[in-house]
């Protein structure tokens, strides 16, 4: 318990062992062989002490650590169905206070997002977020990307409208509550609309494109990634002006720009030798 708490993992497993070949019905070691097992990412071995816990094991009472943990070994060998059994039978169980509980919802979650089940999996998220007075910029940062990946998915135009529109009002919803967020949202809400304008015609990336550069060419040291996001935004511009509106010149204004950041770039180039 003591390396459990430490989380040294493997020196836990080898105190279980040797626990085993003594007592090799003791639910106490049969757990923790499924927790370090699971920490260590030896997710059949953990499934084996999983099975020894439940079934092969004198006087066991299990807690919703028990089914998580399981829930988790599941998981991890990518089968959702079984994992997904086991976090249903955690929520089941009592806990002493909802953050515990949360964590399961938010497994139970994970779970389905590996199913593709993209419904079930925000529905669980939203109700692991309801558990917080305030959702973190992560969480709801997650709750963005579901509904991005939930729109990959999707053949059905107006569903797949519908479940971008979605995510764009997560990324709102992210900047309105975290200001420090401005950049990383108006990056991914100009990818968000870039998906439900891809002829550019609508330019509804546009405002976004714009406000980043706004946010980052002022910089007078720029990361990698500033750069990336500027060479993203000053293409987006360029074929928004060239290629939607036919306007060359304010198409060469920022394929200008683009060449300062990279001299090199071949469409900045091109776009300057047009006449």
């Amino acid at each position: 318990m003591s390396n459990f708490f430490l989380q040294k993992h493997a020196d836990g497993l080898k105190a279980v062992e040797e626990g085993l070949k003594k007592e090799p019905r003791n639910a106490g070691f049969n757990r923790l062989g499924m927790f370090f097992n699971t920490e260590l990412k030896n997710y059949d071995k953990a499934i084996e002490y999983g099975d020894a816990l439940f079934n092969r094991s004198d006087s066991a009472k299990f807690s919703y650590m028990d089914y998580t943990y399981l829930g988790n070994a599941y998981n991890g060998l990518k089968q959702a169905d079984k994992a997904i059994e086991q976090y249903e039978k955690a929520l089941n169980t009592e806990f002493d206070n909802k953050a515990k509980r949360a964590g399961v919802v938010k497994a139970l979650s994970d779970a389905y997002v590996e199913k593709e089940d993209f419904d079930s999996a925000i529905k669980y998220y939203k109700e692991y977020m309801s558990a917080f007075d305030k959702a973190s910029a992560n969480d709801l940062a997650g709750l963005a990307g579901m509904y991005l990946q939930k729109g990959a998915t999707l053949k059905d135009a107006a569903a797949k409208k519908e479940a971008f529109m979605m995510a764009d009002a997560a990324y709102a919803d992210l900047e309105n509550q975290y200001v420090d967020a401005q950049e990383y949202v108006n990056f991914m809400r100009a990818r968000v609309n870039l998906q439900l304008d891809p002829e550019q015609k609508q330019g509804l990336a546009k405002p976004y494109y714009e406000k980043l550069i706004e946010l980052i060419a002022p910089k007078a040291e720029k990361s990698k990634s500033d750069i990336t996001r500027l060479t993203e935004s000053y293409r987006y511009l360029i074929s928004y002006y060239l290629v939607a509106n036919d306007d060359k010149e304010t198409a060469k204004s920022f394929a200008t720009k683009l060449k300062e950041i990279d001299p090199e770039n071949e469409i900045a180039k091109q776009v300057l030798e047009m006449k």
